[in-house]
């Protein structure tokens, strides 16, 4: 039996859910924490956000942002190649910083962060309390932030934009689930915690405690203790409870599949214990290869390049002024030998077809990277010998959603573009070849661009009238998402002609000409800097005294004084 035929609620599956009611008497942490595992489990789904930066809505290239690692580990630097690869994709400038999982070393990182003045900071957390802290730091200095990996506490969420991740509680709920059949629904087992403090700590302890005590009576706990995740501890961990409870040890659930499991690998094979039943987090080659070998026997799944990956495509859509959720998970899936072809050998190939960029090149009507996009599709699903012919027809689906939102929010001729809506089905599904269906994806995106132009270059005279709407409402909130309500355009498609007609970034434009206004203000009248901030628009002082200072060299308090001494 696979972890496909667990029977599960299907809200596990999909990831979409809503928050239960709380239970009447949750069960509680140990006597050093007060907080239920309902509250950790459930963090940030129900927070009242504190007001958060608003989009620039002119797209991603160029932006910087600075991300906040923890440390190096197998998974970690999966984590680091799937946030360079995107970040290349979308033109943003990427500078990663490890803390080398020392909450000490990730205070001084978040300085460094902040001093570098990135248009957007991305932070996997240390620890959940320090965690949130250095989040109200970032938050404080006027910089977007956005949560990735392990989870803030409620305070945290209430400053970040979102948050991205695996539903680690889902998940070992699943693997709860995997385990005790595995184990036959009994027996004793035993628990190697990740470290404490982290969101991962709860996650992957307490939820298959919770769900074995519910589901699966009959199977024991018999202890757990956190290792920090290192190998000889674990091992020396491991053995003491082979010396202790003996044959009573049927199963260990780990919070690792790399370094803790090549820990209580060890340990087993010396004492002659491979009999005990094993399963982990993911999703490392470690425990991939681990798998394979039989010496792990199931472990959650998920890709650490999508895991990094995420945070900055939900960053590329909030700079192109798009709605973003306050939590993106990634896939829930268990790994184990009766569905890991299927899974891992279709890694690189998922990875490489990013239909987000495709979106990005349309935009940009750069019809030579549509056709390279789909050259490389062409040649990545000749690659796959696994591809099902239902994964081929649910990505062509995704990826023709993605031009129809295109064409609609561009307000295009559709028939022109796609034909009838009874030929779309025939032409994607009943061609000959796979080839023939994606070139015909690849005719639609480019019939869109040639749209786009004519369109484009109709609406010449429509950002004439955006900059002198912007110069004489300037004081009041502004983004290029509400100009593109006022106006009947897409935010993204405006910033496009804003830029290319002014050669700045709407964002850089309109904030010169606040800063302007607020030298006029200075010469010409007696108010505070603060009152001089609300008045051209800035409902956050800290925010423009940083702006006001970036363009003139001077902050606005040294500025007012001197204008008084003349």
């Amino acid at each position: 039996m696979n972890s496909d035929s667990i029977q599960v609620p299907l809200f596990w599956q999909t990831g979409e859910r809503q928050i239960p009611p709380r239970p009447d008497n949750p069960e509680k942490f140990p006597k050093d924490d007060s907080r239920h595992w309902y509250d950790m489990e459930y963090a940030g789904w129900h927070v009242r956000k504190l007001p958060l930066p608003e989009s620039p809505a002119d797209g991603p290239k160029g932006k910087s942002i600075v991300a906040l690692v923890s440390g190096i580990h197998p998974y970690s630097e999966d984590f680091q190649e799937g946030m360079r690869r995107t970040a290349v994709h979308y033109g943003i400038n990427l500078r990663i910083l490890l803390s080398q999982w020392d909450s000490n070393h990730q205070i001084y990182d978040v300085d460094e962060a902040i001093s570098l003045d990135p248009d957007l900071i991305i932070i996997w957390i240390d620890k959940i309390k320090s965690g949130s802290e250095l989040i109200g730091k970032i938050y404080k200095a006027g910089i977007p932030v956005i949560a990735a990996n392990t989870l803030p506490d409620d305070e945290g969420f209430r400053r970040i934009l979102s948050w991205t991740g695996p539903d680690d509680w889902t998940q070992f709920r699943l693997l709860a689930h995997r385990f005790a059949d595995l184990m036959n629904n009994r027996g004793g087992y035993a628990v190697i915690c990740h470290i404490k403090g982290t969101s991962a700590f709860y996650a992957r302890s307490w939820s298959v405690i919770t769900e074995l005590k519910k589901n699966s009576p009959k199977m024991t706990l018999l202890d757990m203790k956190t290792t920090d995740l290192d190998l000889e501890k674990t091992y020396l961990q491991v053995k003491r409870w082979i010396e202790k409870y003996g044959n009573e040890l049927k199963g260990i659930v780990s919070a690792d599949d790399s370094v803790t499991q090549m820990g209580i690998n060890r340990a087993l094979v010396e004492l002659g214990r491979e009999d005990v039943l094993r399963v982990a987090s993911g999703s490392s080659s470690t425990g991939i290869s681990l798998i394979r070998e039989n010496k792990c026997h199931a472990i959650t799944y998920q890709l650490a390049q999508q895991d990094g990956a995420l945070p900055l495509k939900v960053a590329v859509d909030w700079f192109n002024g798009l709605e973003i959720p306050p939590l993106r998970h990634l896939p829930v899936r268990i790994l184990d030998s009766g569905n890991i072809n299927l899974l891992v050998d279709r890694k690189q190939f998922v990875l490489d077809a990013d239909t987000d960029v495709l979106f990005q090149y349309i935009l940009d009507c750069s019809a030579d990277q549509v056709r390279g996009f789909f050259h490389e599709l062409i040649n990545g699903f000749s690659r796959s010998i696994d591809v099902s012919m239902e994964f081929f027809r649910g990505f062509c689906i995704e990826v023709y959603a993605n031009l129809h939102h295109i064409i609609k929010t561009a307000k295009l001729d559709e028939t022109a573009i796609v034909g009838s809506y009874e030929g779309i089905y025939k032409m994607l599904f009943q061609q000959p070849t796979l080839e023939k269906s994606i070139t015909w994806l690849e005719n639609v995106s480019l019939r869109i661009i040639s749209q786009l132009s004519i369109k484009r270059n109709r609406h010449g005279h429509l950002i004439h009238q955006v900059i002198s709407y912007v110069e004489d409402n300037y004081h009041i909130p502004m983004s290029l998402k509400t100009l593109s309500y006022k106006f009947n355009i897409t935010a993204p498609y405006l910033g496009k002609l804003f830029s290319d007609e002014t050669g700045e970034t709407f964002t850089v434009w309109l904030n010169k000409l606040r800063i302007e206004k607020a030298v006029e203000l200075m010469k010409t009248t007696d108010l505070t800097v603060r009152e001089i901030a609300h008045k051209i628009g800035y409902a956050n002082s800290n925010y423009f005294y940083k702006l006001f200072k970036t363009y003139m060299n001077i902050n606005p308090g040294e500025y007012l004084a001197l204008l008084k001494e003349g």
